[in-house]
C-alpha cells in the first residue's frame, strides 16, 4: 500500500514537471506563430488572424490546465500535508474539487480545438472525397459527446477521473479521442507518402523535403500526440498510478500538437487545400522541377565559370 501511495505522489509530480517543460515550448511556438503572423505576409489576413485567435485559445486553455494541477499540488504536498492519511488521501478527498474539474475543461476543451484543427486538416488531405470524411467526423462527435460527460462526472461530489464511476465515461472518451486521432493521422500519413512517391518520381528526395519529409509527416498528422493516446489509455484502463504522469504530458501535447501545426502554417510550410489544386494539376510538379532545374543550372555555371579562370 505504502509504494503505491508513493507511487502515486511520484507519478503526479513527474507528469507536472514535464508539463511545464512542454507548457515552454508551448509559449515558445505561441509567440514565434504571433511574430510571423504580424510581421510577415505569408497567407490570407483571414489565415493570419487565425492562427493568432486559436493559438492564444490553446495557449489560455492550456495555462488554466496547467494552474490547476500546480495549485493541487501546492495544496496536497505544503498547505495540508498534516492531512489524515497524508498526501495520497488529500488526493483522494479533493480529486473532485472545483478547480480540478475546471483543469480537466479546460483540457478537455483544448482538446476538442484541437482535433477540430484535425479533422480540418484531414479535410485538406481528403477534400476531393467527402465519403472519405464521414467516419472522422462521427468519430469526432463522438469523442466531444464523452468528453463533457467525463468532465462532469469527474467533477461530481465523490467523483474521481481516475477511477470509480468517471472512468466508466473516462475510457470511451479516451478510446474514441485515440481511434479519431488514428484515424485521422493514418488517413494523412497515407496521402502525404502518397504524394511523396509521385513527386519523388519526378523530381528527386531534395525537392520534396518540404511537402513530404519526415517533419512534415509528424507535424501535419500529429503522430506523437497519437502515440502518446494510445500509451495513456493503456494505463489509464488498469487505473494505475503511472496513468497519472501520462495524462499530463498527454494533456501538454493536446494543445503542443496542434500549435505546431499553426507554427508551420505561419512559416508558409503547410499543407493547404491550393497545394493539392497545383499537384493535381501538375502545376506544383513543374515548379518544384524548374526551381531544381534552374539550381542545377547555376551550379554547372559556377563550375564552367571556376574552370575557364583556372
Amino acid at each position: 500500500m505504502g509504494d503505491q501511495v508513493f507511487q502515486l505522489e511520484r507519478s503526479w509530480y513527474i507528469g507536472n514537471a514535464f508539463f511545464a517543460i512542454l507548457y515552454g515550448l508551448q509559449l515558445s511556438m505561441y509567440f514565434q506563430t504571433i511574430y510571423l503572423s504580424l510581421n510577415t505576409s505569408e497567407g490570407s489576413r483571414r489565415t493570419r488572424t487565425f492562427n493568432i485567435v486559436f493559438s492564444t485559445a490553446l495557449l489560455c486553455f492550456i495555462t488554466v490546465a496547467l494552474a490547476c494541477n500546480l495549485f493541487f499540488g501546492q495544496a496536497m504536498w505544503i498547505e495540508h500535508r498534516d492531512f489524515e492519511g497524508g498526501p495520497a488521501a488529500y488526493f483522494g478527498e479533493n480529486i473532485a474539487a472545483w478547480y480540478n474539474t475546471l483543469g480537466t475543461a479546460a483540457d478537455v476543451t483544448a482538446n476538442v480545438l484541437g482535433d477540430g484543427m484535425m479533422l480540418y486538416r484531414c479535410h485538406v488531405f481528403w477534400g476531393h472525397s467527402p465519403l472519405a470524411m464521414v467516419f472522422p467526423v462521427l468519430l469526432y462527435l463522438g469523442s466531444v459527446a464523452m468528453g463533457i460527460t467525463t468532465t462532469i462526472q469527474s467533477g461530481l461530489p465523490s467523483g474521481d477521473f481516475f477511477k470509480g464511476t468517471a472512468v466508466n465515461f473516462g475510457i470511451p472518451w479516451l478510446v474514441l479521442t485515440i481511434v479519431f486521432n488514428i484515424v485521422v493521422t493514418a488517413m494523412i500519413v497515407t496521402r502525404l507518402l502518397s504524394v511523396h512517391y509521385r513527386v519523388n518520381k519526378v523530381v528527386g528526395r531534395e525537392a520534396t523535403k518540404r511537402y513530404t519529409g519526415l517533419l512534415a509527416i509528424l507535424v501535419e498528422s500529429a503522430l506523437p500526440f497519437t502515440v502518446l493516446g494510445v500509451c495513456y489509455l493503456a494505463l489509464y484502463v488498469k487505473e494505475i498510478p503511472e496513468s497519472l504522469a501520462f495524462a499530463d504530458i498527454w494533456g501538454a501535447f493536446v494543445a503542443l500538437s496542434p500549435q505546431a501545426i499553426v507554427l508551420r502554417i505561419a512559416m508558409g510550410g503547410a499543407w493547404t487545400k491550393e497545394t493539392f489544386n497545383r499537384l493535381e494539376s501538375g502545376m506544383e510538379l513543374s515548379v518544384i522541377d524548374n526551381a531544381t532545374n534552374d539550381l542545377e543550372g547555376d551550379r554547372d555555371a559556377k563550375s564552367r565559370s571556376s574552370s575557364s579562370h583556372v
